[in-house]
């Protein structure tokens, strides 16, 4: 099967989330928050895009949906735990927003690795390569098409990489130096003093990759642009 043929089915298996029919036809609860439309929903989905991915991308893909759903689904919840123990709302108690918690990580764990199998199928490079050696030229659009793969391209095979694998040596710098000064000091900070500075180097790390990210994404664009304006257009 082609990738054409494997992104028109994602494609189709799509229309219920965006349109909610007939997802939102089969509205019985198994669990408060979990319709049986969006149970069988999630393992249509789920089984179609590991029968057209294969396994290895399949669970890289919910890899990446659980970690995307986890801190929005818990922050959420634990932030509205906190408002029901100050007074403030959810009078209820957890009955209240639990429901709604647990039909948006659903919701999450189908769309997600929806969206990045869609993705996924297309060969961007196949693409990019075929546009190069066209030998009638290139038209404007083309050339538009052919930028923007050069976008998709270098951010997902080069930044994104380059930016976890930072992640990771960082991490890892951190762990030994944290290890190195309590071994050289008695010091002992109080319990908010130790969250306040995690949360602070937390924004931090947030801030620095946002930026790197975004400086390395934008980096060839110039060179890019120039490259593909040079292109012959077709007559």
């Amino acid at each position: 099967m082609n990738w054409k043929l494997k992104l028109l089915l994602l494609a189709i298996l799509s229309v219920p989330a965006f349109s909610g029919y007939p997802v939102t036809s089969f509205e019985t609860e198994v669990i408060s928050g979990l319709t049986d439309g969006w149970l069988f929903y999630f393992f249509v989905v789920n089984s179609f895009i590991l029968i057209l991915t294969g396994g290895r991308f399949f669970a890289n893909a919910i890899a990446i949906a659980a970690l995307i759903s986890m801190p929005v689904v818990f922050v959420g919840a634990t932030v509205s735990y906190l408002i029901f123990l100050s007074g403030l709302g959810y009078k209820a108690g957890p009955s209240v927003y639990s429901a709604h918690y647990l039909s948006l990580c659903i919701t999450m764990l189908t769309v997600i690795p929806l969206a990045l199998s869609m993705v996924g199928i297309v060969p961007f490079q196949e693409l990019e390569h075929k546009l190069l050696q066209d030998r009638q030229g290139v038209s404007k659009l083309e050339k538009f098409f052919l930028m923007s793969l050069r976008v998709f391209n270098h951010i997902v095979y080069f930044v994104i990489p380059n930016i976890l694998e930072s992640v990771r040596e960082e991490r890892c710098y951190k762990k030994w130096a944290q290890n190195t000064l309590k071994a050289d000091t008695s010091f002992k900070a109080g319990g908010a003093i130790k969250i306040k500075t995690k949360l602070s180097g937390l924004i931090k790390d947030m801030i620095q990759l946002g930026v790197e990210g975004i400086c390395a994404s934008i980096q060839y664009v110039p060179l890019w642009a120039v490259e593909i304006s040079q292109l012959p257009n077709k007559p």
